[in-house]
């Protein structure tokens, strides 16, 4: 599926979820921030994604991919993310403004960085790993 087929599929769920107008939600749109999303929206946002594309996500999935590359480094001490998980979660999340990667940031406020974007290429990678394709195709990609 194309990026711009699944932001369309994606688009109700959000507005759904976040009670934003579909109008208002653009694939830069911070859930939190700008379609005033809470924790419980996302995780219900993550049940009808799964439910509408025949995915699974995980909890923490992005994160934990993030934690998964920096061997032997340290991914959080006293509770602030360290320089390297910061700048792997600036390669893990290209959708997110890398300037929102600041030295202070907590694990716990990683979900409010998160995009539309964000999931529709989440999505868009799982389809594709699925149907056979490497796990960060994107549409256009090749």
């Amino acid at each position: 599926m194309t990026e711009a087929e699944i932001y369309d599929r994606l688009k109700p769920l959000i507005a759904e979820v976040t009670g934003a107008k579909a109008e208002d939600v653009l694939l830069d749109s911070v859930l939190v921030e700008d379609l005033g999303a809470e924790s419980i929206d996302l995780l219900d946002l993550t049940y009808l994604i799964e439910e509408e594309f025949g995915v699974t996500i995980q909890a923490n999935e992005l994160e934990k991919e993030a934690k998964a590359k920096i061997p032997g480094g340290v991914y959080e001490k006293d509770g602030f993310l360290t320089p390297e998980a910061l700048e792997e979660l600036r390669n893990a999340l290209p959708e997110v403004d890398p300037k929102r990667f600041v030295p202070g940031l907590r694990r716990g406020d990683l979900p409010l960085l998160l995009t539309v974007s964000v999931f529709v290429h989440l999505v868009q990678r799982k389809l594709a790993v699925e149907a056979g394709g490497p796990a960060g195709a994107r549409a256009g990609d090749g």
